[in-house]
């Protein structure tokens, strides 16, 4: 059966929510940009903004003289979230697989729902007029047969809200696009495009495997199948997605491992608490940093079966040490869980002995951690302050500290690290 695609494209989503949140703001040029932060860059831009030349990832200092008159909001996530989930009542409704992509954009699998919503297209349209009418949300929507395609249309759908890609065009649908149109495709890749004098997304696909492979290594395969229009991932809900993705750039680059270590902190227990939400662990934590010279750097390292903040809090310091080879500052950090199963079945995988061994070394790590916590001071070569785990929570008290920060907020409790 082929399958069928849809990509939700709210234009400008989080200035339209904030027009809507603040009807004083409505036709004036708005950007979303960290406020006070001496390197910020805007985030998210109105359509006013956007023609008076901003562009998202400029700096905001930029941004103010090319217009004079911007507001310039904070990112605002709980707003941002909370009408994703209102638009999503209105997806629910049409597909049985939903993968969100960021605040308000969302691939549907529509796959098998012919019979009882009709042609894809018109169950489209039905999702645009529902979001207009009930949220007041402008949507385009692309349709097509897998997601790169889908959200290819999207781009290239303006003015036009709704666009869809018959099965079998996908590759000429493509061929006549820039290579901005082609969704994810890496900044460094598209730059040795450039090199190339490669703009259009025909060229690439023209080009034999081997050659393409030459220059950019397996990498290559990838590209030239989805300039063809070729992509098989499927559509996957967040409860089964493969990998959990945490990304964030500092307002100021650094090289203070106390700021470092404490951000690592606050992006591990925020993957902590999606993991035990949906009652899943990860096998592995890998992590990306990038320096102010825009050279990056990455290394992963295994978990045994993590789901506390503590497990994961020191596997990414761990993994950022190793990874850690020069003294510049840090400009962002990214942080993925990846190898990801569910709870009970990681612990099956261990059987019962495996279950009490591994209970056994846990509180004989708390122990090592207590003395040596004790006998710091006497220490004459102590480790630094960010380098001391606090002792593993167990799991009732991880819970516990999970409903407190749901109730109160994720600054409501924290961590103490003992100096």
């Amino acid at each position: 059966m082929p399958r069928t695609v849809l990509f939700i494209d709210p234009p400008a989503f989080c200035t339209t929510v904030e027009e809507l949140a603040a009807p004083a703001l409505r036709t004036r040029p708005i950007v979303v940009a960290p406020p006070g932060a001496d390197r910020a860059v805007v985030l998210a831009l109105s359509a006013e903004a956007r023609r008076a030349g901003v562009s998202r990832g400029m700096p905001v200092r930029q941004a103010r003289k090319l217009c004079p008159d911007l507001v310039l909001l904070p990112p605002n996530p709980a707003l941002y979230a909370r009408a994703s989930r209102a638009l999503h009542q209105i997806l629910r409704v049409y597909a049985p697989v939903i993968e969100p992509r960021g605040y308000g954009h969302a691939f549907l699998d529509l796959t098998g729902t012919g019979r009882l919503f009709g042609p894809a297209i018109d169950v489209a349209e039905r999702v645009r007029r529902e979001a207009r009418e009930r949220l007041r949300l402008p949507l385009s929507v692309g349709v097509a047969v897998n997601k790169l395609v889908s959200q290819a249309a999207t781009a290239v759908v303006k003015p036009e809200p709704l666009l869809e890609v018959p099965g079998g065009t996908e590759a000429g649908f493509l061929a006549p696009h820039s290579l901005d149109v082609l969704p994810d495709l890496h900044p460094r890749m598209r730059s040795r495009l450039d090199d190339y004098q490669l703009e259009l997304i025909g060229e690439v696909a023209a080009i034999p495997e081997t050659a393409l492979c030459a220059v950019f290594g397996g990498a290559g395969r990838t590209l030239r199948a989805r300039a063809r229009g070729i992509d098989p991932r499927p559509v996957l809900p967040p409860e089964q997605q493969l990998e959990f993705h945490l990304s964030h750039t500092l307002a100021t680059d650094t090289n203070d491992l106390g700021v470092l270590f404490h951000l690592l902190r606050v992006m591990s227990e925020r993957l902590g608490r999606r993991l035990r939400h949906r009652g899943l662990v990860a096998g592995r934590l890998r992590i990306e940093a990038t320096y102010a010279d825009h050279t990056d750097v990455a290394r992963a390292v295994p978990l045994r079966a993590a789901m506390l903040d503590v497990e994961l809090w020191e596997a990414a310091r761990r993994a950022f040490t190793l990874a850690n080879a020069k003294r510049l500052a840090v400009r962002s950090v990214a942080l993925t869980l990846d190898r990801i199963v569910e709870a009970a079945a990681q612990l099956e995988l261990w059987g019962a002995q495996g279950r009490r061994d591994a209970e056994t070394q846990r509180r004989r790590d708390a122990g090592v951690d207590a003395i040596r916590a004790s006998d710091a001071s006497a220490d004459p070569n102590p480790e630094p302050p960010y380098a001391s785990a606090p002792l593993c929570a167990p799991a009732p008290l991880q819970a516990a500290l999970d409903r407190i920060r749901a109730r109160y907020g994720t600054r409501a409790i924290g961590i103490k690290v003992r100096r």
